[in-house]
């Protein structure tokens, strides 16, 4: 009579089949407590681009509504450089556990696979995509005492002398550069691309005259428009922004153009589904209440809060849309 082969223990198949089940239990039951309990000690939240610009912007207002919705403090922790891919990278390689979370965006969350030879995480599979928080367009300044006053003489002049203007963005491979060569693929125009550490520095570059435009978050140039020192050319949405009454959109000129920036909460992959789940109903909460939708408002963004699974569905799509055009355009950080 054949008889089961004894493991080490003397304990026979079905005895370790349920010792790996009651141990795949006690897992569960932890995660369940640990997410009862979440959060019990202040929240890291990572902007990884620098102070001024829209995802530190977004990231200091969520900061600030999910620590009073929370009960705990969110300190925001500027990580800059790489187009944001080292703060990316920095929050990728934390536990997932709901205390380092990042601020996510177009560049090192969608386009960066695309960008760098060697990238130490997968925009897609190295995070759980919390809740998309907010969508915005971008915005093509000049200074105030630019000649161009309009987009389609700054188009006809990049077609006459190819080169002669230059542009700044937030950064390669960031919403700004990848949409302003949209702009230049679809207008046949060409300038030169000046990258900034984020969109604040590329408003000062353009005051300061470094350069003759940049394309940049509403939030980032509103204050010098505001102020007189900036003139807007056109915004990237559809259809013109009711924030920025008198600027066209660019499609307004390239038929059929259209980029949307925006942000959402990141945490590392692994994060479990309780925690993701109140993390995503407390963004939206945050995002939707008054004062915060009001500010938004003034910031040209749009609030939304979603749920993981419609976010990680967006952020999915927006691989599929931009990654061609990125690899297509030749866009690479060397």
């Amino acid at each position: 009579m054949s008889r089961a082969v004894p493991t080490a223990a003397g304990r026979g198949p079905a005895h370790v089949a349920r010792a790996l089940a009651a141990l795949a239990g006690l897992a569960l039951a932890a995660a369940a407590a640990g997410a009862q309990t979440f959060p019990d000690r202040p929240i890291r939240l990572i902007a990884p681009f620098a102070p001024g610009g829209s995802t530190d912007t977004v990231a200091r207002i969520l900061g600030a509504r999910l620590g009073e919705q929370l009960g705990q403090s969110v300190l925001v922790d500027n990580r800059t450089g790489a187009g944001g891919t080292i703060g990316a990278a920095l929050a990728a390689r934390a536990a997932p556990d709901g205390y380092t979370l990042l601020v996510g965006d177009f560049g090192p969350n969608v386009v960066a696979g695309g960008l760098f030879a060697q990238l130490p995480y997968d925009p897609v599979k190295s995070f759980t995509h919390v809740s998309l928080a907010v969508t915005f367009p971008l915005v093509l300044v000049t200074p105030a005492s630019s000649t161009v006053g309009s987009l389609r003489e700054y188009i006809e002049r990049g077609r006459a002398k190819a080169g002669a203007l230059r542009y700044g963005s937030a950064g390669i491979g960031t919403s700004p550069h990848v949409f302003m060569e949209l702009l230049q693929f679809m207008g046949k125009t060409q300038t030169l691309h000046v990258p900034y550490k984020g969109g604040a520095p590329a408003v000062v570059g353009v005051v300061g005259g470094e350069v003759d435009s940049a394309m940049v978050a509403v939030s980032s140039a509103i204050a010098q428009l505001g102020a007189g020192k900036l003139r807007a050319l056109a915004v990237t949405s559809a259809a013109p922004s009711p924030r920025l009454p008198g600027v066209p959109a660019v499609a307004s000129v390239l038929a059929g153009y259209e980029g949307l920036n925006f942000h959402g909460l990141h945490a590392p992959a692994g994060l479990p589904a309780a925690i993701a789940n109140r993390l995503a109903d407390e963004v939206r909460k945050a995002v939707l209440r008054p004062e915060s939708r009001e500010r938004l408002d003034d910031l040209a963004m749009d609030p939304v809060g979603s749920t993981p699974a419609e976010y990680d569905a967006f952020i999915r799509r927006q691989v599929e849309r931009w990654l061609p055009f990125v690899r297509q355009a030749g866009i690479r950080v060397e």
